[in-house]
């Protein structure tokens, strides 16, 4: 086991995966696809290595360490001699250095370690650590707790843990961890996750959002076969969303191959048409440049114009200028006005000079009409 002050990186990594994102079963705006690839990127310990950390871990006396604790009257000096000793403590015995940890004056050191040593014990046993964060935490930090410890589950044995965690009185930190353990177990077993699924339609309205991330974890580990998978299921429930989600999930780790598939596999319909969005906007994200150049592979008129729209909407977000830039001098597509208002209100924002020189240099047509409407001092008011 990694002593405790070399931990809390990786878990806050799993903290800030929050009560699902982009990558999962309900869909959010693009713009969070970084948050996807902090998730696909997470670095979480394996189930087997745990054994192995609890062997070589030092053995302690509780009787002893609490009778040090009481007799140290000094708190700052307590909480040190506890932090000395918390490895060994945790590994050994986390159910009472937990208890220990919560009895303690709340401060944002305490909540920290509390969360690090949640995340080693459900290493080894997380159904007990679900357990006493379900009767001791609240809130933002429940929420996020059962999500490192669902991850942790998923990883040791997804079915158990989801059978456990549905078990639970509904709540939003029951559904994120749910939907958070559906991701990583799909990623390991999806056919087995997606059998689940089948087989409990008692899952009402978040079977689709569990379908959802279990697709997106299975995009992570074979990314072909769950995109055909996505693609049939999409046609016949009729959710392109569906389809749109899981291959960005692939775009967000091979944006080109994900790219080239998709204008090979799928000519036409619905799920092609979902997908591009996605696309665009990731390509918007990771590189503009490159994504001006996958334009060209679209197919003219409408798909195209969409696609451009998106991108040109998403690459405003990070950089107005370069986006304006852009949207005045090509003229393979025609923006949405959706977009260019986007545009020209994260321009103004981002430098309102720079957004009045672009505007003055905009021939006349329905990009500068637009922009003269939306960017005027009496439109900005």
């Amino acid at each position: 086991m990694k002593p405790v002050t070399q931990l809390t990186g990786t878990l806050a990594i799993a903290i800030l995966c929050g009560s699902g994102g982009y990558l999962l079963g309900k869909k959010q705006p693009a713009e969070n696809t970084t948050d996807a690839v902090e998730r696909a990127t997470t670095n979480r310990q394996s189930s087997n290595k745990s054994p192995a950390r609890a062997n070589s871990s030092p053995s302690i006396d509780l009787k002893d360490i609490h009778a040090k604790l009481d007799a140290e009257k000094n708190p700052l000096l307590r909480f040190k001699l506890a932090m000395q000793n918390m490895e060994a403590w945790v590994q050994r015995h986390p159910v009472d250095a937990l208890d220990w940890l919560k009895s303690q004056p709340k401060t944002e050191r305490r909540d920290e370690l509390i969360r690090v040593a949640l995340n080693h014990f459900s290493e080894n046993d997380p159904k007990g650590a679900a357990g006493w964060a379900t009767a001791n935490l609240a809130g933002a930090d429940l929420n996020n707790t059962l999500i490192a410890i669902a991850e942790n589950w998923a990883e040791q044995n997804g079915l158990e843990a989801t059978t456990w965690f549905l078990a639970l009185p509904q709540s939003n930190q029951r559904d994120a961890a749910v939907e958070n353990l559906i991701f990583s177990w799909a990623s390991n077993e999806p056919e087995a996750a997606l059998r689940y699924l089948k087989e409990n339609p008692s899952l009402g309205d978040l079977s689709p959002v569990l379908q959802r991330a279990t697709l997106a974890g299975w995009a992570k580990s074979d990314p072909v076969k769950a995109v055909t998978t996505s693609l049939a299921l999409s046609q016949t429930n009729n959710d392109p969303g569906l389809f749109g989600n899981t291959l960005a999930n692939w775009a967000t780790m091979d944006l080109q191959a994900s790219s080239d598939w998709l204008i090979e596999q799928v000519k036409t319909g619905g799920e092609r048409a979902a997908a591009i969005q996605e696309l665009a906007t990731i390509y918007a994200q990771q590189s503009p440049d490159a994504g001006i150049v996958w334009l060209g592979k679209l197919n003219t008129g409408s798909e195209r114009d969409a696609a451009a729209s998106s991108l040109a909407a998403a690459w405003s977000r990070a950089d107005a200028d370069a986006a304006a830039k852009w949207a005045s001098s090509q003229n393979s597509s025609v923006l949405s006005p959706d977009a260019v208002n986007t545009l020209v209100h994260n321009f103004i924002m981002n430098d309102a000079t720079a957004f009045q020189a672009w505007r003055a240099t905009l021939p006349e047509g329905p990009l500068k009409q637009q922009a003269d409407k939306i960017g005027t001092p009496a439109a900005e008011e």
